[in-house]
């Protein structure tokens, strides 16, 4: 896996699904962060992708029998949460919380990619080989 910051793909885990997600994560923080004139649709192109993400993760978890899927999926939910209360608050007019969510959330990422979906890869190569 490659260094956070690094660049896009520097979340990669060796699961091409899984990996193609991070970059699009990446992306969609990036956008986030530009700010500009869009930035509820940037808001809700961030939503719309963790939603899809992670359920395909899930998805994965839940195929394989993944031992850890409870806890993963349970910060998946955490973040999803946080989305929504950024987005709830930004509708209410209250822009501050934005100017925080895309560095709080890179960093969240890098833990999150390094350790749950790193371990989520090995376990599916370990129980199918030719998922990578």
């Amino acid at each position: 896996m490659g260094e956070p910051n690094s660049g896009t793909g520097g979340y990669a885990v060796g699961i091409a699904s899984i990996d193609a997600m991070h970059v699009e994560l990446e992306e969609r923080l990036a956008a986030l962060q530009e700010g500009g004139a869009d930035v509820r649709l940037a808001l809700a192109a961030l939503q719309d992708h963790l939603q899809r993400h992670f359920a395909h993760e899930e998805a994965l978890m839940a195929e394989a029998d993944f031992p850890m899927a409870a806890c993963h999926g349970r910060e998946h939910a955490s973040v999803i949460e946080v989305v929504t209360e950024v987005q709830r608050l930004l509708e209410a007019g209250d822009e501050a919380p934005l100017g925080r969510l895309a560095p709080a959330m890179l960093e969240w990422f890098a833990v999150h990619a390094s350790g749950m979906d790193a371990a989520l890869a090995a376990y599916l190569k370990q129980s199918a080989p030719t998922a990578a």
